[in-house]
């Protein structure tokens, strides 16, 4: 087999894994929509890049090791970048989720401090109206 073909069906794979891998996390909510979205064009585009391109005769210029060395930094590359992604996605869901949290947390602070005010109202009114009356009942 001739180290193009090899290369298109490394290609086409490595895209097709990467398009499975994204579907996978966009289900499994792992990854934020925006970044599977980013992620399914670039694994379409590595298998678009397997099938529309011809690398032909490029042995001569790279040996089948240093492709092969190509190919490694490469996935590693991918990889990387793919697990900071779910890396960030994940930060960006708790942040929204304890976002949330204070402004829920926040809200019952102010009706807390509502309640409160109201029922230092109603002491004092209480208060007043309890000294009215002694002041009633002293004088007469």
């Amino acid at each position: 087999m001739e180290p193009g073909v090899i290369l298109q069906i490394i290609l086409i794979t490595v895209g097709g894994v990467l398009l499975a891998a994204v579907v996978s996390s966009l289900a499994k909510r792992k990854m934020t929509e925006s970044f599977c979205l980013t992620w399914g064009l670039i694994a379409i585009i590595i298998i678009l890049a397997g099938i529309l391109l011809r690398p032909a005769e490029w042995n001569k210029y790279i040996s089948g090791m240093g492709m092969l060395l190509l190919l490694m930094i490469g996935f590693c590359i991918i990889y990387g970048a793919y697990f900071m992604s779910g890396k960030v996605s994940d930060l960006i869901r708790k942040n929204t989720e304890l976002a949330m949290q204070v402004s829920l947390l926040n809200h019952e602070k102010e009706e807390l401090h509502r309640r409160i005010d109201e029922l230092s109202q109603k002491i004092s009114l209480e208060k007043a109206h309890s000294e009215k009356t002694e002041e009633a009942g002293g004088v007469s």
